[in-house]
């Protein structure tokens, strides 16, 4: 499994500059995670037009805290998508544990999520497990960032996600202080060798 680009949190404009089309589905994973430390991963399906926001808690999360955790997150996204008057064409949360750690998934389709969207995940489920919310820790040397480019970013990489020419997946995950993504080969579930 090799990385198809790596970038320290604060530097996460640096590691786009990849010779390929590919640099926008990048931009955006990256983006994402340095903005927003509370998501674990995402991993973008292009074939079924898709992302899937996972979230990590430091508590199981019984039958119980799963259906409430469900009931709660469709019910804010459905809220938020009728007052922008759209209609979505996936939406599943899904909740896991294993012995330490409880995984909450969302799957949404890139055609009406939005920055917004991602913002009221991000507050609901903050608030929702407070300090059990796993969050990669402030960097040091992290500059400070004007919050209006960063969210001008992210809305440019959401937009980018939702051009028809993607076609592979991507997976983007933290490593201690870096940000990994990996290109995955859609037919056959692999992953693909790095680009240089």
């Amino acid at each position: 499994m090799g990385a198809a680009n790596t970038a320290r949190p604060m530097q996460p404009l640096a590691a786009t500059r990849i010779p390929s089309e590919a640099s926008d589905e990048v931009g955006l994973i990256i983006a994402l995670l340095v903005r927003f430390p509370q998501i674990a991963t995402i991993v973008s399906h292009p074939a079924n037009g898709t992302l899937v926001l996972s979230f990590a808690v430091r508590s199981k999360l019984d039958r119980r805290i799963g259906a409430e955790l469900r009931e709660s997150i469709s019910e804010h996204v459905r809220s938020l998508l009728e007052l922008r008057r759209e209609r979505h064409d996936a939406l599943g949360v899904a909740c896991e544990s294993d012995e330490a750690l409880g995984f909450v998934r969302i799957t949404r389709d890139v055609r009406s999520f939005s920055r917004e969207e991602l913002l009221l995940l991000v507050a609901l489920l903050s608030d929702r497990f407070g300090a059990a919310l796993v969050q990669s820790p402030p960097s040091a040397d992290e500059p400070p960032e004007e919050e209006t480019a960063v969210d001008d970013l992210i809305e440019y990489a959401i937009e980018a996600f939702r051009e028809p020419g993607q076609q592979r997946s991507l997976v983007g995950f933290r490593e201690e202080k870096r940000v990994l993504v990996y290109f995955v080969k859609s037919r056959k579930k692999a992953k693909a060798r790095a680009r240089p």
